[in-house]
């Protein structure tokens, strides 16, 4: 793990910090699951049963679903 292209301050040879590839690669998720929240429906209902699963853990459910 010792050879790396980022330098002891994080940056590589172009100047770029690795925590602005790591928001770029969290901000493109982001836009990939917000568009499939709204125009795929088996994502959406995937993603409103996690929530519900979340939800109704340990004793907060009080009989929703």
């Amino acid at each position: 793990m010792s050879n790396s292209d980022f330098d002891k301050n994080g940056l590589d040879s172009y100047g770029i910090h690795w925590l602005q590839y790591a928001a770029f690669a969290l901000s493109g998720f982001a836009i990939f699951t917000t568009w499939a929240f709204f125009y795929d429906e088996r994502f959406h209902n995937f993603v409103i049963n996690i929530l519900r699963v979340i939800n109704c853990s340990g004793f907060n459910c009080n009989g929703a679903f």
